[in-house]
């Protein structure tokens, strides 16, 4: 079969019964969370035994497609509901989320995540350099005021810190942080980018105020036993974000409304998996971090974070349970 027959054939079958796999998703989603009355019983079985032969055609003319893998997904998905078969584990809902669920999700967007991460870091090596190079920079990046009130040489834990209030503050700062990189998604990730570059140069100013006396050790060791969850956090919320905007840029076989709908339901639930993270670096930052500890035991603290993150999101690569990476032409079939 020629290239352009194959692909008009593959236009053809999505557009003819792209509406069927999204009923049926409806009713297996349903099916979860409550039951469903006889007729929708009855059309699940009707929409089961006609995506089946949906695959059935797929495998034969679109095997390598991605379309054909997320046929096979649904049609294991509605055959689990129907025979029981998805009854075996009673994992609480909240459970399976947070051990399973978020972590392929993460996984699914790793290359927004890694994105994310670079402009943050491009910003903070940015307002780094220039800082170093001199301290009067610090007032471009920094808020107003904020670098004439820095005393590099200050001990943290001696400053009048009261761990509840401030983990309290922190916690519901990093939040906005993060809804805000994520809400910027929507003006087309203009904002999430500016957001992304903003808290690097932050960051970047205030290690080159420090690094400037020889207090570079002491500031990373105040930055580092919060700062490892707290960014990866902030990052999985900037790719949130950049996802957001590209599958508005990038389609696929979707109008820019519908893709952009789709991708924005799944992104929300990589939101509610950061949460819980804001949570424990705020407690980490308002207790741990301010202690009289010596140095490496804070360091000691970041690096086991920084391990127990790996191994968490790891998790699904390890498991082999990560859905096909929600490409354009993945989205058309979801």
């Amino acid at each position: 079969m020629s290239l352009p027959q194959s692909h008009r054939r593959l236009g053809a079958f999505i557009q003819k019964n792209q509406s069927r796999w999204i009923r049926l998703e409806e009713l297996i989603h349903k099916f979860r969370r409550k039951s469903l009355s006889k007729q929708e019983l009855n059309e699940l079985g009707f929409l089961y035994r006609e995506v089946a032969g949906h695959l059935a055609y797929a495998q034969t003319y679109f095997p390598e497609h991605d379309i054909t893998r997320r046929l096979n997904e649904l049609t294991l998905k509605a055959h689990n509901r129907i025979y029981g078969t998805g009854k075996k584990r009673r994992t609480p809902r909240l459970i399976r989320f947070f051990t399973r669920e978020f972590p392929a999700l993460f996984y699914e967007r790793t290359p927004f995540f890694l994105i994310a991460g670079s402009i943050f870091s491009i910003g903070a090596l940015i307002a780094f350099l220039l800082t170093l190079s001199n301290v009067q920079y610090a007032s471009l990046f920094l808020p107003p005021g904020m670098a004439e009130n820095i005393d590099p040489h200050a001990d943290p834990s001696s400053a009048g810190w009261n761990p509840s209030i401030v983990s309290g503050q922190i916690m519901v700062n990093n939040i906005q942080v993060a809804l805000l990189c994520f809400a910027c998604g929507a003006l087309l990730g203009v904002g999430t980018v500016w957001m992304l570059l903003y808290n690097g140069m932050l960051i970047g100013a205030l290690a080159a105020i420090f690094h400037r006396v020889g207090e570079s050790y002491a500031f990373w060791a105040f930055i580092w036993p919060h700062g490892v969850i707290e960014l990866t956090a902030i990052f999985i919320a900037g790719g949130a974000g950049l996802s957001l905007a590209y599958s508005f840029f990038v389609p696929g076989e979707l109008t820019r409304a519908e893709s952009f709908k789709r991708e924005g339901k799944v992104t929300v639930q990589l939101m509610m998996g950061v949460i819980p993270m804001f949570v424990v670096a705020a407690l980490i930052e308002g207790y741990l971090t301010p202690a009289p500890w010596p140095h490496w035991i804070k360091y000691l603290i970041a690096l086991s974070t920084l391990i127990l993150l790996f191994f968490y999101f790891g998790s699904a690569w390890l498991r082999k349970e990560v859905r096909p990476a929600p490409t354009p032409r993945t989205r058309a079939s979801a």
